[in-house]
């Protein structure tokens, strides 16, 4: 039962994980079919999306799903029919404008300007169109371009505009070439022949005025298009800027924190090798003036324990540190100032201001001889980064 219980737990997780995966492959399927049925694909789609998951659905999904809606009406032929069209493909472009890396914005934009151009709104129709092909150029494949290229092209030629008409087709007959799309290229030749007639038959004189209004439109456009693409990349290089100027204010902060931390260590440091150097140095003369600490009880006692082959107890200790306080105050804190000392160390330390010989500390503190030279050397080494020898640190406490 417990088993049972834990596959289930499992189950679900896993199902949780890939359920956001899961219905965007299911879109991926219906995309298909928008392709080949989109009049199927369109009550499939409407269908899923009065479900009540639908509402948990992500972002990403609700967005594709608003794209794929919009696509498949405009295969239908029933975007100048569907007034929710535009409340649709603002879902999609809102979303991937913020996710360009998703590779939908171009679409994206290419059905904004179907949508627009349906509901004779031209100047839009081609602003999206523009911003499909300078916004999301990544993205942007040759089937796209040459269909974005006709569009624009069919939005011209209403304006009577026909040269640039003829450019925009030319344009998406090369991409219907690339992308070996013979049908594309049967129609954008048609197209080019319709527009070549229609050009030679107007009257450009009778309608000169509607003219150089419909080119004033397209170069205001124009213009618009260059002024947001110009807003946008400076907005991209300001944003970019800030981002660079903060890290860079960031790491001279950390650095300056860094410099002046290894300054005082430095200092430090340095004041330490000084005073360390300087006591060094006052080691040599310690021989001429060799301060022993003496005490005629305390020197029985301690020739008794040798003699006897006996280490001291701790209540020789307590009163060999009474008689060494009484002489020397400050001996044991100007001791453990240069390093923290074990006991044992301290116990040499002690007996070498005594004027003990290390053959007499083995006994006392019962270890080797070669423990006792050691254990001298280790404790000059340590204070004094390395260097010196036993000898040199009977000097140095001697000194204290």
């Amino acid at each position: 039962m417990r088993r049972l219980l834990y596959c289930s737990i499992l189950l679900i997780g896993l199902v949780v994980a890939c359920n956001q995966d899961c219905q965007m492959d299911r879109l991926y399927e219906l995309n298909q079919l928008v392709e080949t049925n989109p009049d199927s694909a369109i009550s499939v789609l409407k269908e899923l999306g009065s479900r009540v998951e639908f509402a948990e659905a992500s972002d990403e999904f609700k967005a594709y799903h608003s794209l794929l809606q919009v696509k498949a009406m405009d295969k239908a032929q029933q975007l100048s029919k569907a007034p929710q069209s535009d409340s649709l493909i603002n879902i999609a472009v809102r979303y991937f404008e913020q996710f360009p890396q998703s590779g939908f914005l171009a679409e994206s934009y290419y059905y904004a300007g179907r949508v627009h151009s349906e509901h004779h709104h031209g100047d839009k129709a081609l602003l999206y169109y523009n911003k499909a092909l300078l916004k999301d150029s990544t993205h942007v494949s040759t089937h796209l371009k040459s269909r974005i290229y006709a569009q624009m092209g069919l939005i011209y030629l209403r304006n009577e505009l026909y040269s640039e008409a003829l450019q925009m087709e030319d344009l998406a007959r090369f991409y219907c070439l690339q992308d070996s799309d013979t049908l594309g290229m049967r129609l954008c030749t048609e197209t080019i022949v319709d527009i070549s007639r229609m050009e030679m038959e107007k009257d450009s004189d009778a309608n000169s005025d509607q003219k150089k209004l419909a080119i004033a439109r397209v170069l205001r456009l124009n213009e618009q298009v260059k002024s947001d693409m110009l807003h946008t990349k400076n907005a991209e290089l300001e944003a970019e800027s800030a981002q660079r100027n903060k890290i860079i204010f960031i790491v001279v902060i950390i650095a300056i924190i860094l410099i002046a931390v290894a300054t005082v260590l430095a200092i430090r440091i340095r004041k330490q090798a000084i005073e360390r150097k300087k006591l060094y140095e006052e080691m040599g003369t310690l021989n001429a003036v060799k301060r022993e600490f003496y005490d005629k009880e305390l020197d029985r006692l301690l020739v008794s324990h040798d003699r006897n082959g006996e280490m001291l107890r701790a209540k020789d200790w307590m009163m060999i540190e009474e008689r060494l306080d009484e002489s020397f105050p400050n001996f044991r804190e100007r001791l453990y100032s240069s390093y923290n000392f074990s006991e044992v160390e301290y116990h040499i330390c002690v007996l070498i201001k005594m004027g003990v010989s290390p053959s007499m500390m083995s006994t006392l503190l019962a270890t080797s001889k070669s423990n006792i030279t050691q254990s001298r050397q280790r404790m000059q080494q340590k204070v004094f980064n390395g260097r010196g020898t036993a000898k040199d640190w009977d000097r140095f406490i001697l000194s204290l």
